[in-house]
């Protein structure tokens, strides 16, 4: 039996996730995967409707030059028209590639062509930290030297072929204690320009007090790109270590001049 595949089909639950934009030349990747998300390749149906108990699924992972990656897996069809899945799973960080064709059950063993290849990108574990901000401010712009602080957040930077990859910056603040809802009431999350940074800029039109600062980070896939799978406990999230206390100062009463 020969058997020509059009495409694979990918079977499992997805996980949403969020993310910014990356720029470089691109790479289409299928699936993604992130932590402990994992996922099963199939053929498509088309082909799983030729399968007979009895044919072998071969899977194989191999380099963009189609060269094999280690050994080929091998799995029984066990009742015909249905395609056993092909895990997979514990990757390494970086691009993988899969093919896949049929060997039939007749006496003559019928191997059939090898599908297209399956593109998969394992992403690292996020990260995103925050570089150390003016601490001190006056209220008002009564100081035009020290008029906000602006807080950078820097993430894990990636591979620059994941032009399809982004990621979603949230901020999150307290002032004197107390949960800011929303952050940008006391400031402003500047539009993102530079690849895997983002900055919030508390203003002086923030309140006297004290505040703190953290800004988390996760994955996106831009629409129709591909899909995305982490594992369900965190979403492959990642937040950053708290700012140092920022202060915001009042302003000097204004005088009125009298005779002493």
């Amino acid at each position: 039996m020969k058997t020509n595949f059009k495409t694979l089909r990918l079977v499992a639950v997805a996980f949403s996730l969020f993310a910014l934009p990356f720029n470089a030349l691109a790479d289409t990747f299928e699936l993604y995967l992130c932590g402990a998300g994992s996922a099963n390749l199939t053929p498509d149906l088309v082909a799983i409707a030729t399968l007979k108990a009895g044919d072998k699924l071969i899977w194989q992972e191999v380099n963009p030059d189609d060269s094999p990656v280690g050994g080929a897996s091998s799995i029984d069809v066990l009742t015909n028209g249905v395609a056993p899945l092909f895990p997979v799973t514990g990757l390494s960080v970086g691009a993988h590639y899969y093919k896949v064709h049929i060997i039939s059950s007749s006496a003559n063993s019928c191997s059939g062509d090898a599908s297209p290849k399956f593109n998969v990108y394992s992403l690292p574990a996020p990260g995103v930290s925050i570089a150390a901000p003016t601490q001190a401010f006056c209220i008002g712009g009564s100081n035009p030297a020290l008029t906000s602080s602006i807080i950078t957040a820097t993430a894990t930077a990636l591979d620059p072929k994941l032009t399809d990859v982004t990621y979603e910056f949230t901020w999150t603040g307290t002032k004197g204690g107390t949960a800011l809802s929303p952050v940008t009431s006391v400031g402003t999350i500047a539009p993102i320009t530079t690849v895997n940074e983002n900055t919030f800029t508390l203003d002086n039109t923030a309140g006297v007090g004290n505040y703190i600062f953290k800004a988390s980070v996760k994955y996106l896939i831009l629409p129709n790109k591909g899909t995305l799978k982490g594992d369900t406990g965190t979403g492959c999230t990642a937040e950053s270590a708290a700012t140092p206390t920022i202060t915001v100062t009042p302003k000097p009463a204004t005088p009125t001049i009298i005779i002493g």
